[in-house]
C-alpha cells in the first residue's frame, strides 16, 4: 500500500539548508508523531510512506528519505503575508499536483483545523484524519491572530470533518467532538506515541523546581501558574518556563509585579535534550491550558517520571488520573493548583511515587510500537472498507 501523509512539520527538521528560506532560525522542535509513529510504522510494515509538507518556506521541489519514510517538500509560492495554514485552496493549488503524482491509496492528513484534512479531501483519493487542535474552541484563546485567519481555519476544520470517514483521536473528548459533527463516522481511539528517549532517562532529581512548556499565549495560560507560584510562597523554589509566545514581555512583568520574578526563569524553545534535562531536575510539571485536546508535554512528564498538575479542560482529564499520577484543577485556579504545587514540596517521595505511576502507565498507554500497531491495524480496516465499497458498487 501506498499511504501518503499531509501536515505541518519544522522544515529545518527535515530538509537541508540550502533548500529553505530563512536559514539562521534556530532550533525547530520536531513534531512528536514523526518521531514516534512514522519510522515505526515503516518498520513494522511493507508499505510505501511519504509525508507531504506545503510551506512557504522551501525554496524548491525535494523528496528526501529517513527513517524508511519519504519526506516532499512542496514549495508554495504565496507571499508570507498571505501566507496562512487554514488557506487551504492556495495551497492545494500547490500540494494536490505532488500527491496526484505520487498517487497513494490513502492520505492521512494531520489536523482539521490547520487545513491539512480539505487539502487531502480536493486531492480526490480517500481520506483518513488525525484530529489535532480543535479550532471551534481554539478559537476565543487565538487572541493574536487574525479574525479571518481564525474564521478560516474553524470553516475548513467544519466543513472536512463532515466529510472524513475514518478519523484518530487521542482522547474521548476529540471522540465525542467529532462525532456530533459527523454521527455516521468511525472513530478510533490511538494516544499519540511518547519519544524513546524521555523513556530511557534515569528518573527525575526531584529538585526544587516546577516547570512548564508550552507556547506563552492566553490558551497556555502561563499567567495562572505564575500566579498560583507565587501564591504557594515557595520562597526556596524556582518555575521553570519553557516556550515562547506573544505573552512573554506581559508574563515577565506579571512575575515581578507578584514579587516571584527573580525566581521565574524564562527560557524559550530549548531542544529535546535540552528540555530532558529541564524535566529531570524537577518536582513536578504544571500545565493550565484554558483548551488542549492531548498535549505531547502531558505524556513527557509523566515518561521522565514526573507528576503532573493540569487543568479539567479538553481531553487533559484522561491524561491525568487525579490522586495517582498528578492532580487536575478547574480552569483559572490558581489556589488549587497552589495547593498541589505546597504538597509536593513538602512531599517530595510522595511526588517521586506519583511520577513512577505515570511513567508505569505512559510505558505502556503511548509506546510507540504499540501505537504503531494500532495505526497498521486502523488503516488496514480502512483499506478494506474501500475495497468492500468497491465491491459492493454496481457495475
Amino acid at each position: 500500500m501506498k499511504l501518503a501523509f499531509i501536515g505541518s512539520l519544522p522544515t529545518g527538521g527535515i530538509f537541508p539548508p540550502e533548500v529553505l528560506r530563512d536559514r539562521g532560525e534556530g532550533y525547530e522542535h520536531p513534531a512528536p508523531w514523526t518521531i514516534g509513529l512514522l519510522p515505526n510504522l515503516a518498520k513494522s510494515t511493507n508499505w510505501k510512506l511519504r509525508v507531504f509538507i506545503p510551506h512557504w518556506k522551501i525554496l524548491r521541489p525535494i523528496v528526501v528519505e529517513k527513517d524508511g519514510v519519504e519526506y516532499e517538500g512542496v514549495p508554495v509560492k504565496i507571499p508570507m503575508r498571505f501566507f496562512r495554514k487554514s488557506y487551504y485552496h492556495s495551497i492545494s493549488i500547490f500540494t494536490t499536483p505532488a500527491i496526484r503524482r505520487w498517487s497513494p491509496n490513502l492520505i492521512h492528513a494531520f489536523g482539521f483545523e490547520t487545513g491539512s484534512a480539505m487539502i487531502a479531501l480536493r486531492s480526490g483519493f480517500p481520506v483518513t484524519a488525525f484530529i489535532q487542535g480543535i479550532s471551534e474552541y481554539l478559537k476565543p484563546y487565538y487572541t493574536n491572530r487574525p479574525w479571518l485567519d481564525k474564521e478560516l481555519g474553524a470553516r475548513a476544520e467544519s466543513k472536512a470533518v463532515s466529510r472524513v470517514s475514518w478519523m484518530v483521536a487521542e482522547t474521548e473528548f476529540a471522540k465525542n467532538w467529532a462525532l456530533k459533527r459527523n454521527p455516521g463516522a468511525m472513530v478510533q481511539i490511538i494516544p499519540h506515541p511518547v519519544r524513546e528517549e524521555f523513556l530511557s532517562q534515569e528518573g527525575p532529581t526531584m529538585k526544587k523546581k516546577f516547570v512548564t512548556v508550552g507556547s506563552l499565549d492566553a490558551r497556555k495560560a502561563v499567567d495562572v501558574i505564575i500566579k498560583a507560584f507565587a501564591l504557594s510562597s515557595l520562597s526556596d523554589f524556582e518555575l521553570v518556563v519553557i516556550g515562547n509566545g506573544p505573552d512573554l514581555q506581559k508574563l515577565r512583568r506579571l512575575a515581578f509585579d507578584l514579587g516571584v520574578g527573580e525566581r521565574v526563569h524564562f527560557e524559550g524553545a530549548l531542544g529535546k535534550e535540552e528540555l530532558i534535562e529541564r524535566l529531570r531536575n524537577a518536582r513536578a510539571s504544571i500545565i493550565a491550558s484554558r483548551m488542549d485536546t492531548s498535549p505531547n508535554v502531558v505524556t513527557e512528564a509523566h515518561a521522565i517520571g514526573l507528576p503532573v498538575i493540569g487543568t479539567r479542560v479538553g481531553g487533559i482529564p484522561e491524561m491525568i488520573d487525579h490522586g495517582k499520577d498528578g492532580w487536575t484543577v478547574e480552569m483559572d485556579d490558581a489556589d488549587a493548583m497552589a495547593g498541589f504545587m505546597i504538597r509536593l514540596a513538602e512531599e517530595m517521595e510522595e511526588a517521586r511515587s506519583m511520577g513512577q505511576v505515570g511513567r508505569e502507565k505512559v510505558k505502556t498507554l503511548n509506546c510507540p510500537v504499540s501505537i504503531a500497531a494500532a495505526h497498521v491495524d486502523f488503516f488496514n480496516m480502512v483499506r478494506e472498507n474501500l475495497q468492500n465499497t468497491v465491491k459492493a458498487s454496481p457495475h
